[in-house]
């Protein structure tokens, strides 16, 4: 199966929980950007609720790709951000484990693109949670294929399965090939601060519950083979 997502800013858990049950991730960084996704912030977990962290851009028009779209580092953010992940996230039982892993991010001076960089957030999670799936970003397939239907035809994998999540099956079943549904259902779990706030990024999950984590978000999900008519 394969499944074809624009990049998130350390993504959620279903984002997480769609990788690993795909056997092939394109990261689609030759998307067109959205403000209104998690293309360039995500959500932490803190005191008050959850808090977003957000990647400060210079600018973009209407219909850029994601991995044309330019950061603009003068405005401090990773400082921001980390910051915002010791505060949050230090106290809790894994942190550390994690911390020398992915805290490289918060010190690279290459960070000029946000496609780029939100690859490499997405690979680095994959990396901590022991995700096996095999992952490739659009802009380094042949053609720079910007729609479904051309990374399909770049990929040249005729008999297999797409699968999407279920925010996103009306588009991605405008192809002409099986598609299958994940349905994710992911119970509360214990977070740093009193009570539960879903759609945290996946690292508040392994933050706090180290290698289970990814256990748990892969159990969350099941996959179905989508039949249009089933609602009407």
């Amino acid at each position: 199966m394969i499944a074809i997502r624009p990049p998130e800013y350390f993504p959620r858990s279903v984002y997480m929980s769609l990788m690993q049950h795909a056997d092939h991730f394109v990261l689609a960084d030759t998307f067109q950007y959205s403000r209104q996704s998690f293309q360039n912030r995500s959500k932490l977990r803190n005191p008050n609720g959850w808090q977003w962290i957000t990647v400060s851009l210079k600018g973009y028009a209407y219909g850029d790709p994601i991995r044309t779209v330019t950061v603009d580092n003068d405005d401090r953010w990773k400082e921001k951000h980390w910051r915002a992940f010791m505060y949050n996230y230090r106290s809790t039982m894994y942190f550390e484990f994690y911390e020398d892993r992915f805290r490289p991010v918060f010190d690279e001076d290459d960070h000029e693109y946000l496609g780029a960089l939100t690859c490499r957030t997405v690979e680095i999670q994959a990396d901590l949670m022991d995700i096996d799936t095999t992952i490739t970003r659009a802009s380094e397939l042949p053609g720079e294929p910007d729609t479904i239907g051309a990374v399909l035809d770049a990929l040249d994998v005729p008999d297999a399965p797409l699968l999407c999540g279920q925010d996103t099956v009306e588009v991605d079943a405008r192809t002409d090939r099986e598609t299958r549904v994940l349905d994710f259902d992911l119970e509360p779990y214990h977070q740093n601060f009193e009570g539960f706030e879903p759609g945290m990024s996946a690292m508040d999950f392994l933050f706090n519950y180290g290698p289970d984590a990814a256990l748990r978000i892969a159990d969350a999900g099941s996959v179905a083979v989508f039949d249009p008519d089933a609602d009407e």
